[in-house]
């Protein structure tokens, strides 16, 4: 392959990406006040412990575009607090009225994320075998819930998939495609979830 061919078909897996679909889902509390309040954000797990990190990172940022200096980290209320060093996802009412005491905040925000499934990798290559399918599938729900009261305010989720199948008609020609992998979309999804939260607030 000659240079200039070899840089054509970089550009083109560099300027071609295919990005999933996503489906917002918001089962109660989609309009939320966050005009007031302190609000914890705890720590974010997911079954891609790698992507955990990444995860509570880019949560904190986006909350924080929402809630300006109304949010603090759990890791931020440990320096000054006794509390334990994992909150559960799964709190009791009273369970979450005590952690409302403890940590000094009005509202806790839980993230969790999963990939669900990472079949197409991150490269799709033009196939003409019509039988050939695959998805990279990924998910993150947020639960938000009221300290004083100890109810659940708001729950939502998104869902990402893409898919990779193969084509009846003739694919010689094509160039094969970078896709987004499940753990990116994981990522880019809370992103987006997080930014609904923006759009849809009241206050």
């Amino acid at each position: 392959m000659s240079k200039s061919l070899f840089s054509i078909f970089v550009l083109v897996l560099l300027f071609s990406c295919r990005t999933p679909k996503y489906t917002y889902t918001f089962d109660a509390g989609k309009y939320l006040d966050f005009g007031q309040g302190k609000w914890v954000l705890n720590d974010a797990r997911s079954n891609s412990g790698i992507m955990d990190g990444e995860l509570q990172s880019l949560s904190e940022r986006q909350f924080r575009e929402i809630l300006g200096d109304s949010l603090v980290s759990i890791h931020e209320i440990r320096m000054n607090r006794l509390i334990p060093p994992e909150i559960g996802f799964e709190l009791t009412r009273e369970e979450l009225i005590d952690l409302g005491k403890a940590t000094g905040c009005d509202y806790l925000i839980n993230i969790s994320g999963r990939v669900i499934n990472s079949g197409a990798g991150s490269l799709s290559n033009p196939t003409n075998d019509y039988t050939y399918y695959a998805a990279n599938e990924s998910s993150v729900s947020i639960w938000i819930h009221d300290l004083n009261s100890g109810i659940l305010l708001s729950t939502s989720q998104v869902r990402s998939i893409l898919t990779d199948q193969g084509s009846h008609f003739d694919n010689k020609d094509k160039f094969p495609v970078l896709i987004m992998d499940s753990h990116s979309a994981m990522l880019s999804g809370a992103r987006k979830l997080i930014k609904k939260y923006g759009k849809y607030r009241v206050d």
